[in-house]
């Protein structure tokens, strides 16, 4: 069995596939799935969508790309979602810092250090955006003291680095990029990481895999991406399966299947 820790499938381009998808998705095993937020004006879909379909949880956050309508306000917003102990979110997320976002870095970082402190309040783990940025979040998850851990969405980069967040309780989000071949630094990285670090996702519709046909990527791309994974690592492929879908679980509290 599988577990895509990180898909957009409440987006618009799902709207008229979702059903006959998520019956897809069943047939190949991948029966779990992970929708974060990424903007307050999605949340009511999102929350909807996953009661509606009992393989779909998600998390609740403002993303650093869709901060130009926030509002100091929203974080009450936001304080008091969570509050509400829905067994389906499970997460705070998707938060972080990117270089490439149009928000100012003071403000971005702003709401993530905000966000921070409410996951830790209640706690809950994160789900981390970081672009071109892995310095200033690791200071700034120092600084804060934050112990509630979380997935690192689409890791790329060094072992070293990969192994800092580690330390901090993070798993990290193997996607598409390892089907590159020109990813020389992150397969090897991948490659080498302890098998209890790392979650299977596909941050559909984005992030296709190599030589993808399709405009959009899917969660069905979970297999090959597993299979990537397979061929640059040393464990059986039931081994592996097991423990990612473990690593999942270890991280988000999912109901039992």
């Amino acid at each position: 069995m599988f577990i895509d820790s990180h898909c957009h499938l409440d987006f618009c381009c799902f709207d008229e596939k979702r059903r006959p998808l998520l019956a897809q998705l069943a047939t190949l095993q991948i029966n779990k799935l992970i929708i974060p937020a990424t903007q307050a004006n999605g949340w009511d879909k999102i929350t909807k969508l996953c009661h509606e379909h009992s393989a779909l949880y998600y998390s609740l956050g403002f993303h650093p790309h869709f901060l130009d309508a926030f509002n100091i306000a929203d974080l009450t917003l936001l304080k008091n979602k969570l509050r509400q102990s829905d067994q389906k979110c499970i997460a705070l997320g998707e938060i972080g810092l990117d270089k490439f976002a149009s928000a100012k870095a003071d403000l971005q970082e702003f709401v993530f250090i905000e966000q921070l402190q409410i996951a830790e309040k209640l706690k809950l783990a994160i789900i981390l955006h970081c672009v071109k940025k892995q310095s200033r979040v690791l200071a700034l998850l120092k600084a804060q003291n934050f112990t509630q851990g979380g997935v690192y969405h689409a890791f790329s980069g060094s072992i070293e680095v990969a192994t800092e967040f580690i330390k901090l309780g993070f798993k990290l989000g193997i996607g598409a990029v390892i089907t590159y071949p020109n990813s020389t630094k992150t397969r090897e990285t991948i490659s080498k990481l302890p098998i209890e670090s790392m979650v299977l996702e596909t941050d559909s519709p984005d992030m296709p895999l190599y030589q993808q046909h399709t405009k959009n990527n899917s969660p069905v791309n979970i297999i090959p991406i597993f299979d990537a994974l397979n061929e640059l690592r040393k464990e059986s492929k039931l081994q592996l399966a097991t423990q990612l879908y473990k690593n999942v679980g270890n991280i988000f509290l999912l109901s039992d299947d």
